[in-house]
């Protein structure tokens, strides 16, 4: 069966995480920068930019705020975004503020910290 386009999730988001070694110290490449691995990878839709706080969440400052299907992933706050918007091809990379899983999907908060 082929894949069905969803009009409420026509973008793509993936989820980097920190890299760590036995002493729970960060792994650093050559130049100094820790090292990100995917973790995770989905389809999702940009619902709204937010500024200030959402009443969905405990969020007291966001830029973005992603709607994703239900997953049952662990997403941690801190752990790297990186949204690829699919009609512009724009990459925005950021830091999870917080998110919320409910019974019609996840949303995603993210601050974002330029553009990758």
């Amino acid at each position: 069966m082929d894949s069905i386009d969803n009009p409420r999730f026509p973008h793509k988001v993936e989820i980097l995480r920190v890299e760590y070694d036995q002493y729970g110290e960060s792994i650093k490449d050559e130049n100094g920068d820790e090292i990100l691995n995917k973790v995770f990878e989905s389809e999702c839709g940009l619902r709204d930019m937010v500024r200030g706080v959402d009443v969905n969440a405990k969020v007291l400052n966001s830029d973005y705020k992603l709607a994703l299907p239900r997953t049952s992933f662990r997403l941690e706050k801190r752990d790297t975004v990186r949204f690829t918007h699919s009609y512009t091809g724009e990459v925005i990379v950021g830091l999870i503020e917080d998110h919320k899983t409910f019974n019609f999907g996840t949303n995603i908060w993210f601050e974002s910290g330029g553009n990758g």
